[in-house]
């Protein structure tokens, strides 16, 4: 029985220590996205280089722009009975050619956030989380977290038209207001833009409590003609936090298909030049995200969903120009959808549904089964432990511990039975095996009936032990990315998500574990060998903790100390069970 047990501890070590290797996809070319109906130049920012830019600008012949305007003077004079492609192709040149600027920077601010929004293009150029501060290295003391790099932009438009598309990002924008208080009650800010006898419109709407905006807008005047939007999500979210190889590994784009599956393409995957069609589409959903922040943009269940998704790799590192596509048929009136710009929050993830709280992959994919439903109910648990006790997150942690331990007290009174069972019955499996010790499956056979015979399970002793480890594992995965406890100290902890800076977590744990395998050795048999594994594994897990969140240190030490009144108890009735000599 002790060595299954230690092997098993083995492997569940190397399970949290080596994460499987994923092997992305295939790059895909920039005509493999065109055949899954991807628009290719669509989003680019203002003031972003664009590889086709020297080649085909506003004033070839043969641009998408003077294309889309013949489409729309075709639409024009098909519902007005008048040649208007002029007046259409002047204008939306005008509107492409106009001169870039600072002009009409729009301030949305609520208690929880400020969002800025560019009358050029549209686009949300910064979102400010009034709530959380920057723990970037070399950041000011008290600088909130901005979720939007330098010179990046979300929410930019383009439009496909008859297989032709066009940005607007670096069209000018009459925005309905220039700054907008939404602290008390729902506000709306409207951008649009006349091009000839056609408008493209946005209408943002905000609401104080919530990071949710509801986005509605379309081309007037196309109503007859189906069209696709395409909604850049800029390059990849700011880092924000006091790891940065943290925020590089968690960086991504993240999709649901209507069919349920949630894949995530990291953006240090693709390299420069590359173009990545992420797979598993239609969406209902598709958002880039960080270890702890998410931009995501979100359809109604019953609507149309999201199309193509797509990144570009770009020359800067950890960061891909990321896109995806909206249908619009014709005669819908135009496009609606959800945006999502701020903390990974739970509830409020769980809240919007369609399982954007299960945007994190919540441990490797052939585990999530266990991890993913176990890890919300922990998060929910804890998240409720807070609010309704007003509890700290670190004696929540303890809680825990001692609660599980608790919980399992019946199993180790039941695994305490079975191993005094077992150790009443050594000398008759000492005879079984001097008298068979030539025959294996002869010793197996009798030793299985001596059990029998007397209500031994042999491996009863041991299943109990086990039982700790899923949450174990699954806590894990939740303290990388539950935002809770971003920020929280605890007692010298200055940080629960991170390592403790001064090691005491770590090695309490570990001294915990060397003490508490001391105190299970008393009165079991074991050689020399098993006993040095015993000791050995307290050292093993002490050097892999070490840099392990000291939430999780936290609560594995309060459930080994948590164990120590049942083991002392366990030790003496083994001690008192153990046949005389």
């Amino acid at each position: 029985m002790d060595k299954r047990l230690l092997l098993a501890v083995a492997l569940m070590i190397g399970v949290m220590v080596v994460s499987t290797v994923a092997f992305p996809p295939r790059p895909r070319s920039p005509e493999a996205a065109e055949e899954a109906g991807i628009p290719g130049e669509l989003g680019t920012p203002a003031g972003s280089p664009s590889e086709t830019e020297d080649e085909e600008g506003p004033d070839s012949p043969e641009s998408a722009e003077d294309i889309l305007g013949a489409a729309l003077a075709e639409q024009e004079r098909l519902a007005a009975g008048r040649d208007g492609e002029t007046t259409i192709e002047e204008a939306l040149q005008e509107a492409l050619e106009a001169p870039p600027g600072e002009e009409g920077v729009v301030v949305v601010r609520s208690n929880l956030y400020e969002y800025r929004f560019s009358a050029r293009g549209a686009a949300l150029v910064g979102a400010t989380m009034l709530e959380y501060e920057n723990f970037a290295a070399g950041v000011p003391e008290g600088t909130r977290v901005d979720l939007l790099r330098p010179d990046d932009a979300l929410l930019q438009y383009g439009l496909e038209i008859r297989d032709q598309s066009v940005s607007l990002a670096s069209i000018v924008f009459e925005p309905s207001a220039l700054q907008l208080d939404v602290t008390e009650e729902p506000a709306e800010l409207r951008f649009e833009a006349p091009v000839g006898q056609l408008t493209f419109d946005v209408t943002y709407r905000f609401v104080p409590s919530d990071y949710r905006i509801e986005v509605t807008g379309g081309l007037r005047g196309l109503d007859e003609i189906g069209h696709a939007v395409a909604i850049g999500l800029g390059r990849g979210l700011a880092m924000n936090e006091a790891l940065p190889s943290d925020d590089r590994s968690a960086m991504a784009l993240v999709t649901r298909s209507r069919s349920g599956e949630i894949v995530a393409e990291r953006l240090d995957r693709v390299d420069n030049g590359e173009v990545k069609v992420a797979s598993g589409g239609p969406y209902s959903w598709a958002g880039s995200k960080s270890k702890y922040w998410l931009a995501a943009i979100v359809v109604p269940p019953a609507g149309p969903a999201l199309g193509g998704a797509i990144l570009e790799g770009v020359l800067e590192p950890n960061a891909a120009e990321m896109r995806v596509t909206f249908p619009v048929v014709a005669g819908a009136g135009g496009f609606e959808f959800l945006v999502y710009v701020g903390p990974q929050d739970f509830a409020r993830l769980k809240d919007i549904g369609q399982e954007l709280h299960n945007l994190n992959p919540s441990g490797w994919s052939w585990l999530r089964w266990l991890t993913r439903p176990l890890g919300n109910l922990i998060v929910a648990l804890i998240i409720w432990m807070n609010e309704s006790f007003s509890m700290a997150y670190g004696w929540i942690l303890i809680l825990i511990g001692v609660g599980y331990r608790t919980l399992l007290l019946p199993l180790y009174q039941i695994s305490t039975r079975q191993q005094m069972k077992q150790m009443a019955l050594t000398p008759e499996v000492n005879r079984i095996k001097e008298q068979y010790k030539g025959e294996p499956q002869r010793m197996q056979q009798e030793m299985g009936k001596l059990y029998r015979a007397h209500g031994v399970n042999p491996i009863g002793g041991c299943l109990p032990m086990l039982l700790p480890f899923p949450i174990l594992i699954t806590l894990f995965f939740v303290f990388q990315n539950t935002i809770e406890f971003r920020g929280v100290p605890f007692l010298w902890i200055p940080d629960l998500s991170l390592r403790d800076p001064y090691f005491i977590m770590p090695a309490l744990m570990g001294g915990s574990m060397l003490l508490l395998n001391w105190i299970t050795q008393r009165g079991m048999q074991t050689n020399m060998q098993m006993k040095m594994i015993s000791y050995a594994l307290p050292a093993v897990f002490t050097f892999v903790f070490i840099n392990f969140a000291a939430g999780l240190n936290l609560y594995y030490t309060a459930l080994n100390f948590a164990s120590f009144p049942q083991q002392i108890y366990m030790s003496n009735k083994r001690r008192k069970a153990q046949p005389t000599r």
